[in-house]
């Protein structure tokens, strides 16, 4: 065997073994979208319509498959929940040999609080700031305007309000591995704060509908949240200070 087919059997090996890893993922996701369909169907749709419903309006269709396809992306949806533990390790499975016994320790606690922040974000989204948001925009349309909320388009405001919220509650999770490996530190969280507010601004104009209020909802969450990140930084800053004072007293 020649040296260049020595050097790339390993890639392939690996390319092999991450197709199989993602075809094992998408069938655990079509398995968990058909039980959603098949006996799910009804709950899931009465959990994504409940804030809709607390405003006491009716939700239309303008198009002969969209509420078919609404009712297929809900299922998609559950799929997605009931086939998350199957994708969790397949990825894991794939990830984790390539780690140190260390970095496999640090790998976990970072998943499970990964997953924890952003389920914890979707819900605070969902329960606290999702219905009052709807109403709040239905409101300052004015009493002119008749809402007439589509299928597709009550989807779309929906999956793209509660993901970021899901994506800004790993603020702290991150903080906390950047301040880790030594690329951030509390001084620097501290001194950029008023470029932090300008990007916070400017991601939540990109994260949310284009409406003020949802904008707002996520902005404030995310100021919150860098500084609790601050604290955390802090936190562990120092901690990695007081090892390295221990290791050079070792020394």
């Amino acid at each position: 065997m020649s040296e260049n087919s020595e050097k790339y059997a390993p890639v392939m090996e690996h390319l092999d073994e991450l197709r199989t890893r993602l075809i094992r993922c998408a069938l655990a996701l079509l398995l968990g979208m058909v039980i959603c369909l098949a006996l799910f169907q009804q709950q899931l749709t009465d959990v994504i319509m409940g804030p809709f419903m607390m405003l006491n309006q009716n939700m239309i269709y303008t198009t002969f498959p969209e509420g078919f396809l609404f009712q297929l992306k809900i299922a998609l949806l559950g799929g997605c929940v009931m086939a998350s533990p199957v994708i969790i390790w397949q990825i894991m499975r794939f990830v984790l040999p390539a780690l140190y016994s260390n970095e496999k320790k640090v790998f976990f606690i970072m998943t499970f609080f990964g997953i924890v922040l952003f389920v914890g974000g979707v819900c605070f989204g969902y329960f606290l700031v999702l219905q009052p948001v709807m109403e709040t925009l239905i409101r300052l349309a004015g009493e002119d305007l008749t809402p007439m909320i589509t299928a597709s388009s009550y989807m779309s405001f929906v999956l793209g309000f509660l993901i970021p919220f899901g994506l800004v509650f790993e603020i702290p999770m991150v903080t906390y591995f950047l301040t880790m490996v030594g690329i951030i530190n509390p001084d620097m969280l501290t001194k950029n704060r008023k470029y932090v507010l300008l990007v916070v601004l400017v991601l939540a104009a990109m994260l949310t509908p284009p409406d003020i209020v949802s904008q707002l909802c996520l902005a404030a969450p995310m100021l919150l949240l860098y500084e609790v990140g601050i604290q955390i930084s802090r936190f562990v800053y120092k901690r990695k200070l007081k090892k390295e004072a221990k290791r050079n007293k070792t020394q």
